[in-house]
């Protein structure tokens, strides 16, 4: 791959958010503007083309990018997102990030294409100073058949079909735990709270 090539992108947009009493998260509206709004924003100066794995509500999603369904792996969780980013992808390496990241760290995509390139790992992926944000990642799009094979085996969790491919671990333990998911109603007004006061810093 070119050293200037940009990669693909997706935001996975395609959770049910149970604890948010099954609202669109990406969709909703995060001190005045929806959610997945905020996480196009933070990564479009580093990507190329945009992909939106989602599941629902297709054509207000596809104001930020071309919509790609889970398909035949339905169900199975983020990992069924990824793969049909992958089997739609264009370019060699694809970006993931979640819809419902308040505040993504601004270097996360040079921070993870530079270690790629420093160590060829198949797959690099966020660490927080909590663990693992295993869907703020980049992975070889030839890595395609092998997520294919794994969900047909049953397989659905992302941490375990990393380990498998010895994904590389980036540290971000800079970025606040609150920046990378909203999972509750209390989350999400902490996430407001602690944005108002960044814009007033």
């Amino acid at each position: 791959m070119q050293a200037d090539a940009l990669p693909d992108a997706v935001i996975l947009c395609g959770g049910d958010a149970r604890r948010l009493g099954g609202c669109d998260k990406p969709l909703e509206p995060l001190l005045g503007e929806p959610l997945v709004q905020r996480v196009a924003r933070a990564i479009v100066p580093h990507v190329g083309r945009m992909l939106i794995s989602a599941n629902r509500n297709r054509e207000r999603y596809s104001a930020y990018g071309e919509v790609v369904a889970d398909g035949r792996h339905a169900g199975r969780g983020p990992l069924a997102g990824i793969a049909a980013a992958l089997a739609a992808a264009r370019s060699p390496l694809l970006l993931c990030v979640p819809g419902d990241a308040p505040a993504l760290p601004a270097e996360l995509v040079p921070r993870l294409r530079a270690a790629r390139a420093a160590s060829a790992a198949a797959i690099v992926h966020a660490v927080d100073g909590s663990g693992p944000q295993p869907l703020c990642c980049l992975i070889d799009r030839r890595l395609a058949s092998a997520l294919d094979g794994y969900l047909e085996a049953g397989g659905r969790t992302p941490r375990e079909w990393f380990a498998q491919q010895g994904a590389l671990a980036v540290d971000f333990s800079n970025a606040p735990a609150w920046s990378w998911s909203l999972n509750t109603a209390e989350e999400w007004r902490q996430a407001e709270q602690r944005l108002r006061e960044r814009c007033r810093a």
